[in-house]
């Protein structure tokens, strides 16, 4: 279980307020005087401030006090006020504000801190600073007031993919935000291998699994790492090939690197603005993204009647698609599916959603995470082989990997279908990764 820590800071606190105002002061005196590229003129004063300051015979600033400075005048610059100092720091995860004056953080080892500054002068202060930034740093304006106490958005702050933010007022005692930063932008499957997610049978099959083109769909519970794992698959992706990615907030990041992913279509869902009008669903999106030719199609995740869409993209011959999905297990992910399609319009029958998962989905991969004293550890707990229609009224599931109890990775079960080993092996894949381990107990 998480123990809850005070924030220990590396010897550079954030930068004071007063030095924060005055900076912001004089980069918006040069904004108003024309010039345009608001970021370079933020390091010309911030630089022109550390000079001063050496002359003056003032302590010399660290670098990462001059960059932390930095960051919070380009927030103070932006609108994010207090929240910037956070949103720099590459070792949190998920940001709880609970007032303007109560704030924890989680960070990326499972442990989870105290931050010791208020990110606004007041609760009020800090509903006039969630109102400016939903009005101003979405990509269409949201009105976050007592009619419309409930709102969320990405913001290109946090990171090369931002960050979501959450926030609630007037149905809790005081405002609540969450956010949360996507952390890993360009994981791979060899990141995952390192950090010891993957091992050597998993890194060969998944990396074997996307290249020969099947459509694997990624499912867990909250944080447990579906998106980075997705993320890491499409890592796998041939340059050559046409990626549309569907997202309802940019989370994947393919498109924000053009060496390794230089035909990306990348989509993400708009909601309706302060007017009411202009709302693009993950729907609308699926239904278009066929007409663009797509090699592969990425949803970023399913939460409602898109499924039907998805399904139907991935039935229709666009091999190799991915996606994400919550549920508790793997087993658990037909019925999920089932569950889904009777929010699309018009309903999707329990028997066809059976039916279609039967015939567009290849994998499930299901991921777990393990909080434990020594840190927080994310794994593939199974792998299972989609099949077409058992006794059951569902699709056939076939477990090729999975955790024993009491242990956090997942082994080889048995060997997939002939039909899908024999893809598997022509993508080079050796079949031993199917044997089950020897155990020292198990040698003669």
């Amino acid at each position: 279980m998480n123990t809850l820590l005070p924030w220990f800071d590396d010897g550079d606190p954030i930068p004071v307020p007063e030095a924060v105002q005055a900076l912001r002061t004089m980069v918006a005196a040069r904004l108003d005087g024309g010039e345009r590229d608001w970021e370079a003129v933020v390091g010309e004063e911030v630089t022109a401030w550390v000079a001063d300051r050496a002359r003056r015979g003032l302590p010399e600033l660290s670098h990462p006090a001059e960059r932390r400075l930095a960051t919070a005048v380009r927030g103070a610059v932006a609108g994010l006020g207090g929240l910037a100092p956070l949103l720099d720091r590459d070792e949190i995860e998920n940001i709880h504000i609970h007032g303007h004056d109560q704030v924890l953080v989680e960070c990326a080892d499972g442990t989870t801190k105290r931050w010791p500054y208020p990110v606004a002068d007041s609760d009020d202060a800090l509903l006039d600073l969630l109102g400016e930034m939903f009005a101003r740093l979405g990509r269409t304006s949201r009105e976050f007031s007592p009619a419309h106490p409930i709102a969320n958005m990405r913001i290109p702050f946090g990171g090369p993919l931002g960050a979501r933010v959450a926030a609630v007022r007037e149905v809790c005692d005081r405002p609540r935000v969450a956010i949360r930063r996507h952390r890993l932008a360009h994981a791979t499957l060899d990141d995952l291998h390192a950090n010891g997610t993957l091992d050597d049978r998993l890194h060969a099959f998944l990396a074997a699994a996307v290249a020969t083109g099947l459509n694997i769909l990624v499912s867990g519970g909250p944080y447990t790492g579906k998106t980075t794992l997705l993320r890491a698959l499409c890592q796998q992706i041939s340059p050559v090939e046409h990626v549309i990615t569907v997202e309802d907030d940019y989370e994947l990041g393919l498109h924000l690197d053009q060496r390794r992913h230089p035909l990306v279509t990348a989509w993400e869902a708009r909601t309706a603005g302060a007017e009411g009008a202009g709302e693009i669903t993950l729907d609308d999106l699926l239904k278009q993204a066929l007409r663009h030719s797509p090699s592969r199609v990425i949803v970023g995740e399913v939460r409602a009647g898109e499924i039907t869409a998805l399904l139907r993209a991935l039935g229709n011959g666009a091999a190799g698609g991915l996606g994400t999905l919550h549920a508790t297990s793997a087993a658990a992910v037909p019925d999920r599916i089932a569950a889904l399609g009777q929010l699309a319009d018009p309903p999707l029958p329990i028997t066809a959603a059976h039916r279609w998962t039967a015939s567009a989905l290849d994998l499930i991969v299901h991921v777990t995470r393990h909080d434990t004293p020594h840190g927080r550890h994310r794994t593939i707990g199974e792998i299972v082989e989609v099949g077409p229609i058992g006794d059951g009224d569902g699709p056939d599931l076939t477990t090729l990997f999975a955790t024993p109890p009491g242990q956090h990775h997942a082994i080889p079960v048995g060997p997939p279908s002939p039909r899908l080993l024999s893809r598997l092996h022509a993508a080079g894949l050796d079949p031993d990764v199917f044997a089950p381990p020897v155990f020292a107990g198990d040698r003669r």
